[in-house]
């Protein structure tokens, strides 16, 4: 076999959902390091466009209703990157396909449930089969994890709790994310469903959105709503005296209150019978994305800001770590290709379904932020 630039001429590259806002965006930033994708998706027309923009990609036409034609691509070690959402309802196809191939996986979702099938339905396949399954590689939830890593490994063994906040910025100043249509979608979906968070040493479920709290940036208070990421599925792994983990968007800025009425609103009504089918049905009937979002121009006014604060068993503040930097569908798009060039060249040093620490360590995590556009910090607490 001969190695080029450490990737076996034999291994595949696919990217499915190739013709979306982000899997565009994606497929450049692989290119931009001298890969050569497999473009995947539903329309022959828009992935001979952006295969033709890229220098002449291969493409191949393939459904989310089409497990086989997908799996009839991937072999063993091959890496397949999915950008295909809502993931809720489109995203098993890929994943499972790679869990049984024997794949490495990428995907870009942030909704919890997706995410906790990934670890539970799909990692203990994934262990037998030797394949590897990185999920919310992105701007949701890479930072969140590499903050938490940077601020639990400076408050060594005393730290039991560790919060985290996501946040956007608009020309330096904390403002709503403005989001493309893919991750409204998700966003929506994502509110129906209970999620599962780690509270008092286990996993237990939850609405997400029924908490909130403030972090200081730039010394003013900002507020975030809870969610379930990655970090809680992955950093208990990691750092196995953690008993609590709480994760936060700050993405609505003054409506957090408001979504948070509406979270407790579903935490009640969840519990009719049928409730959330019908929610599920009422939300597949909106219009579904068309692959539109944020302009490069508006992009360029956006900056990432991820906090995680650390605490003892009595609630003092051990460390701080942030992240600031490029915006957040640029960090994604940055991310997924810097994860797979790193599949490719050194491959991830764990099976199954993985936080990216487990994948990278936390050393090459922090490169990896560095590397896609955000500068960590930490500071002790007092």
């Amino acid at each position: 076999m001969k190695d080029l630039g450490g990737i076996m001429d034999n291994q595949k590259i696919v990217l499915f959902g190739a013709t979306g806002y982000t899997g565009k965006q994606v497929a450049q930033e692989l290119v931009r390091r001298g890969l050569l994708p497999i473009l995947c998706g539903r329309s022959r027309e828009k992935l001979e466009s952006v295969a033709a923009e890229l220098g002449g990609l291969k493409t191949a036409v393939v459904d989310v209703a089409d497990p086989a034609g997908l799996a009839a691509l991937v072999g063993k070690g091959d890496i397949l990157v999915s950008t295909v959402g809502p993931f809720a309802k489109y995203g098993t196809t890929a994943v499972s396909v790679a869990a049984e191939k024997g794949a490495v996986y990428i995907d870009s979702t942030g909704e919890p449930s997706f995410i906790a099938r990934v670890f539970e339905t799909y990692g203990p396949q994934a262990r037998s089969t030797g394949a590897t399954l990185l999920t919310a590689c992105g701007y949701d939830y890479i930072p969140g994890n590499c903050a938490a890593g940077i601020a639990l490994s400076a408050s060594g063994k005393k730290a039991v709790r560790v919060d985290v906040g996501y946040y956007s910025k608009k020309k330096g100043r904390v403002q709503p994310l403005d989001m493309s249509q893919g991750t409204a979608s998700s966003l929506r979906l994502a509110m129906i469903d209970p999620v599962k968070v780690w509270q008092s040493g286990k996993l237990v479920e939850q609405t997400g959105g029924i908490r909130t709290r403030t972090f200081d940036l730039d010394g003013q208070p900002h507020p975030g709503l809870t969610v379930s990421c990655t970090e809680h599925f992955s950093l208990p792994r990691v750092f196995p005296e953690l008993r609590e983990i709480n994760t936060y968007l700050g993405w609505f800025a003054g409506k957090t209150y408001i979504m948070q009425k509406a979270a407790l609103f579903q935490s009640v009504a969840g519990k009719i019978p049928g409730y959330r089918s019908l929610a599920r049905a009422a939300l597949s009937m909106l219009p579904e994305s068309t692959g539109k979002g944020p302009s490069p121009e508006i992009l360029q006014q956006h900056q990432t800001h991820v906090v995680a604060e650390t605490f003892d068993e009595k609630g003092r503040l051990l460390a701080r770590a942030d992240l600031v930097g490029v915006d957040g569908y640029s960090f994604t798009a940055k991310m997924m290709a810097w994860a797979a060039h790193r599949a490719a060249v050194q491959g991830f040093r764990a099976t199954g379904a993985v936080g990216p620490i487990e994948a990278f360590d936390l050393d090459g995590l922090i490169e990896g932020c560095e590397a896609c556009g955000l500068t960590p910090s930490v500071h002790l607490g007092k």
